[in-house]
């Protein structure tokens, strides 16, 4: 009889933490502005255009529970002289594209509240843009890898080395110092029945800084400017 009701709240206990790990979400006509945590994240891979992507929060920046606009509540995102309204990707996220990613340019995020506290004045700027140097096809034995950029010297750098034949080398920060070296011998499949392949590497590099979330958010919002730009070659054994 232990054993058994043992068992039970065992699959109950694992039943409610799958569970808590499940998408909720709240409508905005019950959440005041300073209880919304807004995690925006704006990145262009091209000179020409920029996803403003912004997730609302109820719980602070990693809570599982998402704000669904409401009762007259909108974003806009304003930058380059241009207004768009953001539309909801999915529950909670809301997406927009601007016809610019040009460095230094101003993004102006804005949620607009008819009944509460509005919060107009998200504002960050995105870091200059740059080029990334080819790479030519390695031997991961016995050839280095040399990921070069157009450096600015202020700006922080991660990069991402991935491939179906590699140990995947994510989150790598760096200063902006325009280069970054991976040694030979570094790049090396995770499993024996990749050791003999050849394949396709990407190397993703994201120049980042930070913008000012508006005050009238939850202290843990987040604003994050980004350039992406990604470069491929080809790793033998």
């Amino acid at each position: 009889m232990n054993r058994t009701v043992t068992s039970l709240a065992l699959l109950v206990a694992v039943g409610a933490l799958a569970g808590c790990s499940q998408k909720e979400t709240v409508s905005s006509e019950n959440i005041k502005t300073a209880g919304i945590a807004a995690v925006m994240d704006i990145k262009a891979e091209n000179e020409n255009s920029s996803t403003v992507e912004v997730k609302l929060l109820v719980g602070g920046d990693e809570s599982n529970t998402f704000v669904i606009l409401d009762n007259g509540d909108k974003l806009t995102v304003t930058a380059n002289g241009e207004t768009k309204g953001l539309n909801a990707e999915s529950e909670g996220i809301y997406k927009a594209t601007v016809g610019t990613g040009a460095g230094e340019t101003e993004f102006v995020v804005a949620l607009e509240r008819p009944d509460d506290t509005p919060a107009p004045n998200s504002v960050g700027k995105l870091p200059p843009p740059f080029t990334l140097g080819s790479i030519a096809n390695i031997s991961r034995a016995t050839d280095g890898v040399e990921i070069t950029w157009d450096p600015s010297g202020s700006d922080s750098i991660v990069i991402d080395v991935t491939g179906d034949c590699i140990d995947e080398q994510k989150d790598i920060k760096t200063s902006d110092t325009g280069s970054y070296s991976i040694a030979a011998g570094d790049l090396v499949s995770p499993f024996d029945s990749d050791k003999d392949k050849t394949c396709d590497v990407t190397a993703r590099v994201v120049r980042a800084r930070s913008g000012s979330p508006d005050s009238a958010y939850d202290g843990e919002s987040k604003m994050v400017m980004r350039q992406i730009r990604a470069v491929k070659f080809q790793a033998a054994p």
